[in-house]
């Protein structure tokens, strides 16, 4: 964040209820709209750090995508194909810095993008990569050493009028939740959708809006009902608790033909059902850390807007609503609905269907880009395969036997207590996991373990009603179907041998 955003503000007319203490709305023009959409162009990963950086302790923790941050800032440099590699996972860069940097608040705080090039050889363009340091090269057979160079991303000084989302000199009207509507639409019109039965006792104040406030605004997005609201009137607000958790049970997204599906060991107390914690191999491990670079508006659309964080499902619909004349271009519209990854953050076999960006024509016109986006990974973000111990709440640490000896030995559970649930994660199950992330503390439990749990427990009903009444059975096992269909046939077998006799 620059100095020039820091020192910047601008004036909001809010129409307050003064005897109810209730924010109205509020009138904008397209400057403060266009801060408000920039949340949506902001990497999951990035809200995390920007929060943590301003409000330290003060933070609320976003579900349990900041616990996987933390994790992820801890993790051994070396388990990562190159120290840029883990870079670019914690510092999600966006596919929108050209137009946050037209902002006049930036909640982006993104450094001018790195080139690192080949050593000098009889080549006579240089092979880049922008994403880690080092790039292969059409005539070494080894990389060489690397140089850098810096791109300073050009600001476009925008008059007060200009909108850089939303089209110019276009105004708005903001209710508390943060829906946001064309005063086009009319006062009357406007009241009765906000449900406004008069405005007899309503009046207009004017308020200071700076980077400090629009930092305050983010946060409450995902702990307050109304955070306009919260803002203007200087609330300080509960954690708002979230909607109720749906699973993905439907999505219009399909799996990619002949995806691998990544395989999770629960290890589950059997006399509790209660998940102690999940083995993960590195597959498992690079989607988790992937979570973090998926920019909030892209959430938006692979949970077709359903994240059961009511703030940010509000102004995702927002967006949803408004006429194409009321954004830059009816593509900004688009690209803030269904935003891309940046190009090349995108590891090998990565399940969630969101489309990497395309590289710019004056970028590929100046470098011959490297091929390589992972160089010594073969498109991984990890430099080898590792196993490790992800709890419920995404806290992970590489898998160690002796920490998970002790881990059962503090919580005085038996070994005969223990079991392993295999679980197989596809399109489904990483929709879930992401929903499950973004407010839940228990994120394996809610996104896979109760589904696992719920098929047990029908398929016990199925096999008791198939059996009869008063039948002694044998319990099944949750790792294997194969142990009830052993079990069925044993019974049946011994059902016929008395009936023999």
């Amino acid at each position: 964040m620059t100095n020039a955003s820091e020192d910047f503000k601008f004036t909001l007319k809010v129409m307050i209820d003064e005897k109810k203490k209730k924010v109205l709305f509020a009138e904008s023009d397209c400057q403060f709209v266009d801060i408000l959409l920039s949340f949506l162009t902001l990497p999951m990963g990035r809200i995390v750090k920007v929060l943590n950086d301003h409000f330290g302790q003060k933070a609320p923790a976003i579900g349990s995508l900041t616990n996987l941050y933390h994790s992820l800032a801890c993790a051994d440099n070396a388990d990562f194909v190159s120290n840029d590699a883990k870079n670019l996972l914690l510092n999600p860069r966006s596919p929108f810095e050209v137009e946050c940097g037209m902002l006049k608040l930036s909640l982006t705080d993104f450094q001018p993008t790195k080139y690192f090039h080949c050593g000098p050889c009889s080549f006579g363009t240089h092979s880049v990569s922008i994403y880690y340091d080092q790039a292969d090269c059409l005539i070494h057979t080894v990389y060489g050493r690397t140089t850098t160079t810096t791109d300073e991303p050009k600001k476009v000084a925008k008059a007060a009028f200009e909108g850089v989302f939303a089209a110019d000199r276009a105004s708005f009207i903001i209710s508390d939740d943060l829906r946001i509507f064309p005063s086009a639409m009319g006062i009357f019109q406007i009241a009765s959708v906000l449900g406004i039965a008069n405005m007899d006792k309503a009046e207009s104040i004017d308020v200071n809006i700076g980077l400090k406030e629009i930092l305050t605004l983010l946060k409450l997005c995902f702990i307050s009902a109304t955070p306009l609201a919260d803002l203007v009137l200087n609330k300080t607000s509960l954690a708002l608790a979230p909607e109720p958790k749906t699973l993905v049970n439907h999505t219009e997204f399909q799996e990619k033909l002949g995806s691998k599906k990544m395989v999770l060991k629960m290890v589950v107390q059997k006399s509790k059902c209660k998940l102690l914690y999940a083995l993960a191999e590195d597959d498992f491990v690079e989607f988790l850390f992937s979570l973090l670079i998926i920019p909030l508006g892209g959430v938006g659309h692979l949970l077709a807007g359903k994240t059961c964080i009511k703030g940010i499902d509000i102004l995702q619909r927002s967006v949803a609503d408004l006429a194409d004349k009321y954004f830059k271009s009816p593509s900004m519209k688009n690209r803030l609905m269904k935003p891309s990854l940046v190009h090349g953050s995108v590891f090998e076999n990565y399940i969630l269907p969101l489309d990497q960006q395309c590289m710019t024509r004056d970028e590929l016109r100046k470098f011959k880009f490297s091929s390589l986006k992972f160089p010594k990974g073969q498109g991984r973000y990890l430099a080898r395969p590792i196993a490790y111990m992800v709890m419920d709440d995404l806290t992970m640490n590489p898998l160690c036997i002796h920490s998970t000896i002790s881990f059962l030995r503090e919580k005085n559970i038996p070994m005969s207590d223990v079991e392993e649930v295999e679980v197989q994660v596809g399109l489904k199950e990483a929709l879930c996991i992401l929903k499950a992330a973004l407010t839940s503390t228990s994120v394996l439990t809610d996104a896979l373990l109760n589904s696992v749990l719920i098929k047990k427990r029908e398929i016990k009903t199925g096999f008791k009603e198939l059996i009869g009444t008063g039948f002694v059975y044998t319990e099944a096992s949750l790792t294997s179907t194969s142990h009830l269909s052993d079990s069925l046939l044993t019974q049946n077998s011994n059902k016929r041998v008395k009936q023999e006799v």
